[in-house]
């Protein structure tokens, strides 16, 4: 991402934090597809990816007073929102409901018509597993990297973690997923 994005991201945060509502709705157009990827990858429940989703950017708009860009850039500070969000849900409910899974499998699928829709469903599973059977940590990297599509300096601040050690990482993390879906 240029610096022109991080920049453009901090002067938004900065008209939201004096009360413009034109720099909230441009966030949320920027930034809620990404978000809801991330919520789905880490729920794999279209509802509460919403629901999650929408409270992301709740706490968005309730604690944009505490950004402070002389910290750190705006997208850093969102992502850890998002991502906290995410484990206090986790921590709330403390249990995945399968059902909950084959619920979203059906309802994406329902787009596809007989060999489209049991190829997708097929594969949908494969992702899911393979998601399952890795780290933690490599699951927060595949989120960060690959569907909120950050940085590894963004990434560094959000883990604390060396941007090098992240490239090695994701380099791994690339080869295994690769591996997987041979």
């Amino acid at each position: 991402m240029a610096l022109f994005e991080f920049a453009k991201y901090n002067r938004l945060a900065q008209s939201l934090k004096k009360g413009d509502t034109r720099a909230a709705e441009k966030l949320y157009e920027e930034l809620f597809n990404k978000v809801f990827g991330f919520c789905m990858n880490k729920t794999s429940n279209r509802h509460i990816a919403e629901d999650l989703s929408q409270e992301i950017f709740l706490k968005l708009i309730d604690r944009i007073e505490s950004f402070d860009a002389k910290r750190g850039n705006f997208l850093t500070w969102f992502w850890q929102l998002a991502r906290n969000t995410t484990i206090d849900h986790y921590r709330k409910q403390k249990e995945t409901h399968f059902s909950d899974i084959e619920e979203i499998q059906l309802e994406e699928s329902s787009k596809y018509s007989g060999q489209e829709k049991m190829d997708s469903q097929v594969e949908l599973k494969r992702i899911q597993i393979f998601l399952k059977s890795i780290s933690q940590e490599e699951q927060d990297l595949f989120e960060l990297h690959f569907v909120a599509d950050l940085k590894y300096k963004e990434i560094s601040k959000i883990l604390n973690k060396p941007e090098v050690n992240l490239r090695v990482a994701i380099g791994r993390l690339k080869k295994k997923i690769q591996e997987h879906l041979k």
